[in-house]
């Protein structure tokens, strides 16, 4: 009996330090192309595999066809409303597709919901055309607008991403970090598109029309809400997936790219890994609060002597729950009064693990007086005998 107890006892100790890796640490590089998880709000970067090598991106070019498209509409040039007539170059465009018939009119906003739900090419090759009156002026149109946004790995040949041939100039291309930076534009500027992307099926019963999306995440990771998938022989399959961190103080988005899986099942399993890796190990921290004092300092000519100090901006930052914060206080090598609210008088550094990640200027949030005579030579005097 006492035999059977140490082996239960050791089979718990194990599975716990099983549990313990499982979440402080994955490893997803085997058999796909790149991968990166990401704060949306902050940029930083909490997990990356191969984000600089340009990559054929299928299905996601949609990302960058929505964005074009939302430009056009804050602009006031088109309305969501508009009544599109649908071409015959739109209605035969080839691959995964919505349905729409060469003349017929369709709303701009079921366009929209057929290419980001059900990834239609032929929405995406209609919404090209009403945007940009031809698709070639509105491929034109997207890769002026990845250079706008610094996308330098950007390539584009259609507004689908269905490759035109087996050449790689046939292809639309993106490196993983640029479709972070893309994705972190478009759900900063147009965070509506979230309300398209989250709907699990495509109902439309006028057309009786109904389709389950394309994007396997949802429902199934809890709180997922989009973004996009991808897949054709040379991308592999692709997923931009993204979904919210709140409760218990946090409150935070992540971004998944999983780029050229060999199955969907991995890529299922895999993207879940990313979310839940980010969601259990790392929590939204502020290092820095504009309202709290991080040091007070002697100031010997001021009238108040000892000063507090606060920092210019917040500063916050997602962390592995395991890191090591602290913040490190330079200041200038003089510091006298007089001072005005919001004059900087050193530099406070955000160190995580002991490596510098962010700084922040440390500044009074008064104005500071100089003392007068008799309370610099009586300070003087008292400092004699200390």
């Amino acid at each position: 009996m006492k035999n059977i107890r140490k082996l239960l006892s050791l089979c718990l100790v194990i599975i716990m330090l099983t549990n313990t890796i499982a979440f402080g640490e994955i490893n997803i590089n085997e058999n796909i192309k790149g991968a990166l998880l990401g704060d949306l709000e902050t940029g930083e970067v909490l997990y990356e595999y191969n984000i600089n090598e340009q990559l054929a991106m299928a299905s996601v070019t949609k990302i960058m066809t929505y964005l074009v498209m939302m430009d056009a509409v804050s602009k006031g040039e088109i309305s969501l409303d508009d009544d599109v007539v649908i071409s015959g170059h739109a209605a035969a465009t080839e691959g995964s597709n919505f349905g729409i018939l060469s003349g017929e009119t369709v709303k701009l906003s079921l366009l929209v919901k057929g290419m980001l739900i059900v990834s239609g090419n032929d929405c995406a090759t209609a919404i090209a055309e009403h945007v940009g009156k031809t698709e070639d002026n509105f491929v034109i149109m997207m890769n002026s607008k990845a250079s706008e946004l610094g996308l330098l790995s950007a390539s584009f040949v259609n507004p689908h991403g269905l490759p035109i041939d087996d050449n790689e100039t046939g292809q639309n291309h993106m490196s993983v970090s640029d479709i972070y930076k893309l994705v972190r534009h478009i759900l900063l500027t147009y965070p509506q598109m979230l309300e398209v992307t989250k709907e699990p099926q495509l109902v439309v019963p006028e057309r009786n029309y109904s389709k389950t999306a394309t994007n396997p995440i949802l429902g199934i990771v809890e709180g997922a809400d989009g973004l996009k998938t991808g897949y054709t022989d040379k991308a592999g399959l692709c997923l931009v997936s993204t979904m919210p961190v709140k409760g218990n103080g946090q409150d935070y988005r992540l971004v998944a790219i999983l780029m050229g899986s060999a199955t969907a099942e991995e890529r299922l399993e895999k993207t879940k890994l990313l979310l839940e890796y980010g969601k259990n190990n790392f929590t939204m921290e502020k290092l820095a609060d504009t309202s709290q004092s991080m040091d007070s300092v002697y100031i010997t000519n001021s009238k108040l002597g000892k000063v507090d100090i606060f920092p210019a901006q917040d500063y916050s930052k997602l962390v592995n729950k395991e890191d090591i914060v602290r913040t490190k206080i330079t200041y200038n090598q003089e510091v006298k009064a007089p001072l005005s609210k919001g004059d900087k008088i050193g530099t406070i550094s955000i160190l995580v693990n002991d490596e510098e990640v962010g700084q922040v200027d440390a500044t009074v949030n008064e104005n500071i007086e100089k003392a007068n005579i008799f309370v610099r030579i009586l300070r003087f005097f008292s400092s004699l005998f200390e």
